[in-house]
């Protein structure tokens, strides 16, 4: 069969200031389809505006997270006109599949990961009994019918993303200290379960990770064959295992792969695990995303962070003594937050000093225990306002208006001080740092 898998274009904050990753959740459907015989193309959208003739294909898969969801429908849409079998996957169709299904748009949706289910259901297409494949969704004379579910992949040791499918080329805009950088997948699952987040429903609240020597194998390959020196590492916990990690550092450092690398953390865990940091720092990392998210305990433990406001401080001195940077993150915009908790957030990032900021307006995305919570409270169901920018959630004390005022006046307190000006104007000697013209392009952004 003639399969495209698609993802869509959004022109979003991230878009702008060149933090654009290649689609990795398709790239690792494209290598288990390839793999079971069949042939395979990939297109992102955001890097390319390719006019595609989709009659050439059997079936269309389409990528789907909430604030792509209506860009996704109209790649269906050309695609559905054009005699094509159309399967939507991602976040946001896995919890709106009636949404999505009703639409006319597609013909099944794939719930949850991907690889084994698409391949099945390509494998039974056309014509197969597909009430046996496990995790879609499809209509049958109107009404929706749901396949049990699959669970989740256990051994994702053996999961190869076909990189070899995507053009490469496009994605090295991203830079860190002077390093090209694209993603990696190390691990899967989440068993903290914030209220904000899908990612416990999604992958599941068993942690599923790879081998070192898989994962760095994996890095040599990025770096030999398609010219990259710098690595994102994309899982939400790729420290949750202090000895996994040392693990990856020793396997990069034995085999002298020269990187800079980039992870997502929690801080209570550098904060358990001071030999993994050492570690982390003299096998090439160099910035670690942290959410904070606020200062206010009441306010954590409503988005069920488990974690305390003095841990900021603490994870601040151990990083800086290992020279790795601070990505931190902030959420405004909780339900019963007024103006002066919101602005006690903001000083409260800014004495933290991290090198770099990402502030967020708390955004109920279908699939978390917050989009549940606070159903009543919606003002808006216009997705593509569902990117963390814009206000949804009529809050106890303030307007969609002003909170998303609020939101520029925090980047514009931290980014225009005099200290990270200077930085930015500096950044390029010093090879590290969020320079002066990516300063602006995030203030144009929001």
């Amino acid at each position: 069969m003639k399969i495209l898998l698609a993802y869509p274009f959004k022109q979003d904050a991230y878009r702008k200031v060149g933090f654009v990753l290649p689609p990795m959740g398709i790239a690792y459907i494209a290598g288990v389809l390839r793999n079971n015989g069949h042939t395979v193309r990939i297109i992102d959208f955001n890097v390319t505006d390719e006019k595609l003739i989709f009659s050439d294909f059997d079936l269309v898969g389409i990528s789907s997270d909430t604030s792509r969801y209506k860009s996704a429908l109209r790649l269906a849409r050309e695609a559905k006109q054009s005699g094509c079998t159309v399967v939507m996957g991602g976040p946001h169709v896995s919890y709106m599949d009636t949404e999505a299904l009703n639409t006319g748009m597609c013909d099944f949706i794939v719930r949850s990961e991907g690889e084994e289910t698409m391949t099945e259901l390509a494998n039974s297409l056309p014509g197969g009994d597909i009430s046996t494949v496990k995790g879609i969704s499809f209509l049958k004379n109107g009404k929706i019918h749901r396949t049990g579910d699959r669970g989740f992949i256990q051994n994702i040791d053996d999961l190869v993303p076909a990189r070899d499918l995507l053009d490469m080329k496009s994605y090295r805009h991203l830079e860190m200290g002077k390093r090209k950088m694209t993603s990696v997948l190390t691990s899967r699952g989440c068993p903290f379960g914030c209220s904000f987040c899908c990612s416990t429903e999604f992958s599941g609240r068993k942690w599923r990770s790879r081998t070192p020597a898989r994962i760095v194998d994996e890095i040599e390959d990025i770096v030999t064959n398609h010219g990259f020196n710098g690595i994102a590492f994309l899982d939400d916990n790729f420290t949750l295992d202090a000895i996994r990690v040392i693990g990856i550092c020793d396997e990069i450092m034995r085999r002298g792969i020269d990187i800079y690398w980039w992870c997502f953390s929690r801080a209570d865990t550098l904060l358990r695990n001071e030999e993994m940091v050492r570690k982390m720092s003299e096998a090439g990392a160099k910035y670690i995303f942290i959410g904070f998210e606020s200062g206010h305990q009441g306010t954590l433990d409503s988005y069920n962070k488990k974690t305390t406001e003095t841990t900021a401080k603490a994870v601040t001195k151990l990083l800086r003594k290992y020279k790795i940077s601070i990505h931190g993150s902030f959420i405004i915009g909780n339900i019963d937050e007024t103006r002066d908790m919101i602005l006690d957030t903001i000083k409260y990032s800014k004495k933290i000093d991290p090198e770099a900021i990402q502030y967020s307006i708390l955004t109920p995305y279908p699939g978390t225990r917050l989009f549940d919570n606070v159903k009543a409270r919606i003002i808006s169901f216009d997705w593509d306002l569902y990117d963390c920018l814009h206000s949804v959630i009529k809050t106890d004390f303030l307007g969609s208006d002003e909170l998303e005022s609020m939101l520029k006046k925090a980047y514009m307190s931290f980014y225009l001080s005099p200290k990270k000006v200077v930085a930015g104007l500096i950044s390029g000697l010093r090879g590290k740092g969020i320079k002066l013209s990516s300063i602006i392009k995030i203030l144009r952004g929001i």
